[in-house]
Order: structure tokens, then sequence, then C-alpha cells
């Protein structure tokens, strides 16, 4: 995969396409400063960067081919997703956050021959937060502070595991066959990795949403925008939800029980319910 970085790079030296990579830059400079805060702007932002991008007129302007088309808008969406995860797991400086990583489905043993081998079966993650597990040693490897707000690929993690708390299926738009495709995924990561909280943002769908609700998967399936290519709009309630429910996650196995107990009870009281700090840093 292509990095949002690559794109703009290739860009500013592409003649008139060094507009369209100005364009890219600037709003990626706004939610990177910003550290994953004014989520609801930067979302907002980035619908309105992609129904432009999604213009004939547009297209025409900087050729930008089929390809470039598909590929681009789903780079960009997915460097804005990792920024807000790296917002809500600030509080969490041993996590690492990481992208187009493997993360094994977790360790089986398959028998042949009377003889006992452990496989360990594994998918490339958009985006992944978790510690990592040193594959000789086993020993489990928390980050630093030197590199809490530095993202990972997999040239950064040879020699280890990635030990998966959240993993997060980015898809620009969402097709019923790529939603059953994570589905089974999903159930893999969730059985061997049983507290991995995995799942599927997408900016708009080309599929049936009641497929979601058959499928049980309502819970860990989100769906930040509506509307069609070049009309998308933001869907804030979404948003909101995604956010609280990778929070409440990550509180639930990050803090001490009687505090986890303690905020939770706060967020659920709904005549008086205070925001926390990372959400309200979010927002």
């Amino acid at each position: 995969m292509k990095f949002l970085d690559e794109y703009i790079s290739d860009f500013q030296d592409d003649g008139i396409r060094g507009e369209l990579g100005e364009k890219l830059r600037s709003l990626q400079e706004r939610y990177v400063a910003a550290s994953g805060a004014r989520a609801l702007e930067t979302l907002a932002e980035l619908i309105e960067l992609y129904n432009w991008l999604g213009m004939k007129s547009t297209k025409e302007q900087y050729d930008i081919n089929s390809n470039l088309a598909r590929n681009l808008p789903g780079t960009l969406m997915q460097d804005w997703l990792i920024h807000v995860v790296m917002g809500l797991t600030s509080a969490f400086p041993e996590l690492y956050v990481l992208t187009e990583v493997k993360v094994p489905f977790g360790i089986y043993p398959t028998w042949k021959s009377g003889i006992v081998s452990e496989k360990s079966p594994a998918e490339k993650s958009d985006i992944a937060v978790g510690y990592l597990r040193c594959k000789e040693k086993r020993n489990i490897k928390m980050n630093t502070g030197e590199f809490c707000k530095k993202v990972f690929h997999q040239d950064d993690i040879v020699g280890y595991d990635v030990l998966p708390l959240i993993t997060v299926n980015s898809k620009i738009r969402v097709s019923q066959s790529e939603f059953f495709d994570w589905q089974g995924r999903e159930q893999l990561m969730t059985k061997g990795n049983p507290h991995c909280l995995s799942i599927q943002v997408a900016l708009r769908k080309e599929m049936v949403m009641d497929v979601v609700e058959a499928s049980q998967a309502s819970e860990k399936f989100f769906l930040l925008g509506n509307g069609g290519e070049r009309s998308t709009v933001p869907n804030n309630s979404e948003l909101l939800r995604l956010i609280d429910t990778i929070q409440d996650h990550l509180d639930h196995h990050m803090l001490a029980e009687s505090v986890y107990e303690r905020e939770s009870a706060a967020r659920f009281n709904l005549e008086d319910a205070p925001v926390s700090t990372a959400q309200a840093d979010l927002l």
C-alpha cells in the first residue's frame, strides 16, 4: 500500500498535481497538529475533499485515473483514522499504534502424524493497537515514551508479533462482499485474541444495511457518511459512537477495575454525565 505522505511527495514534483498535493498536505497538517482532536470538524473537511476528488472536473484537471481515484481517498481516510485512534490512545502511551502490519489470529496447535505444531495465521490490518511480543523469547514489549507518538509499520517491528487490543478495517466505500469478508476475519481475530475489539469503519456504503443488523455486527460496524461519491455528508452520530466504543474498550482493558467502574458509571449516567478528557479533546 502507498501511504499518504508518499502521494503528497510524488505530487509536489508532478506539475499541476502539485496543487492537489498541497490540498492533501494542508488537511493532513490540520488533523495531525490536532493529534486526533476536533474529530467532527476534520471529518467534515475530509468528506469535503473526498467529494471534490470525485468530481469529473477534478479528475480531468489533475489526471486522476481509475486506480488513483480508488486508492487515494482510501489512503486519506486511513491516515485520518490513524490520528483519531492516536488521540484516543494518548492516555495509554505504553500501547503501540500500527498500520499495515500483520496481526496474528492467535496461536493454534495442529496435529499431523502424531506431531503437534503451533500455527499462527495472520492478516494485514489497516490499523492495530496493542503490545508487541518477541518471536524468539516470547516476552511482551510495551511502547516507551520516546516512541509513543510514532505510527509503526511492518519494517519497524521485525522479530515481533502484534498482540492486538484493537484492529480497524478501513473502507472508503464498503460493499456487501467486503463486509462479509471482514466479518469472517473478525471472527477469527476475536477467537484467537478474545479481548481484541475488531471493527470496520466505512465512509459510505454500496450495500443494504439490513445485512449488518442481521449479522449482529451493528456494534462493530461504523458508517461515517451518507450519500454518493460526490454528495457524501458526515454522519456525526456514528463518529461519536465510534469514539465512545474505542474509548470504553481501552478503559475497560487498560485501567484498574475500580477506576474503570467509576468512569463507566459516570459515562452512562444520563442525567449528569461528564465527558471524559479524551472525548472532549476529540470533539
